[in-house]
């Protein structure tokens, strides 16, 4: 692209701007492949919270992640500083940053705004699904419900889980509703990996919830999501009425 050159001020036959006068121009793209950097990095960084490579409560090793993420202190810094402003980090003066840890009362809280902005989207959802993505969402889910107990198939049902959500944010047709909606997953993804319950007991919930939008019906379709939701937040009401464990003393 072109940029104009001011005239005003400058003779028609004035000779051609020397270099220095491009220097701005270069600074703005140079600017913007940094910005670029910056939010590769953090979403590397926000995939490795929500997945349990960055565990709660673990100091981030700035110097081996950078080298991890290949890249310098200065993107890998401005992500970390992003992300404790979204809450998933916490930093800690003259400590660097760790990963965010949630008490169960946080937790219910959570699930809360959950039960209420996910049936929402499911409704709305219901409305502008196609038939086509509706049964290529069931034929997932109806893999995941054939895959044995295994640490690699919780990863599965976490990352679609995450992916089954935020479509529907997307479908949703909502902005608001998603901007609401992404970093309430996103803890939950983070701190839970996914639910509190076991994930086999909740793969018929989701087959549930995408039947009800097959067939366009936007009050099943957010009847069956709220059911989906409501056991998770019951588990976690009943382990905040648990009393806390006392350290065995040897």
């Amino acid at each position: 692209m072109k940029f104009p050159t001011p005239t005003s001020g400058i003779p028609d036959s004035a000779p051609h701007a020397s270099p220095d006068a491009t220097a701005p121009a270069a600074d703005g793209l140079a600017a913007i492949r940094h910005e670029n950097l910056d939010e590769k990095v953090y979403d590397r960084i926000r995939a490795m919270i929500a997945d349990g490579v960055l565990a709660p409560g673990q100091r981030v090793a700035q110097e081996a992640l950078a080298a991890r993420l290949g890249v310098s202190r200065t993107p890998l810094v401005n992500a970390l500083k992003r992300l404790a402003q979204d809450g998933l980090l916490r930093a800690i003066p003259r400590r660097g940053f760790r990963v965010r840890e949630l008490s169960t009362l946080e937790l219910v809280q959570l699930f809360e705004l959950r039960e209420r902005l996910e049936p929402l989207a499911a409704e709305l959802a219901a409305t502008r699904v196609t038939p086509d993505e509706a049964e290529r969402m069931a034929d997932e889910w109806r893999a995941m419900a054939s895959l044995p107990d295994t640490p690699e198939a919780h990863q599965a049902y976490v990352e679609r889980d995450r992916a089954f959500h935020r479509r529907l944010a997307e479908l949703s047709g909502n902005p608001f509703l998603r901007a609401a909606m992404d970093p309430v997953n996103m803890l939950a993804a983070a701190y839970l990996h996914g639910t509190p319950r076991p994930w086999e007991d909740t793969v018929p919930d989701h087959l549930a919830v995408i039947e009800a939008l097959r067939r366009g019906d936007p009050a099943a379709s957010g009847a069956a999501m709220h059911r989906h939701i409501a056991p998770s937040l019951e588990a976690l009401r009943q382990a905040l009425q648990q009393p806390p464990t006392s350290p065995s003393i040897d």
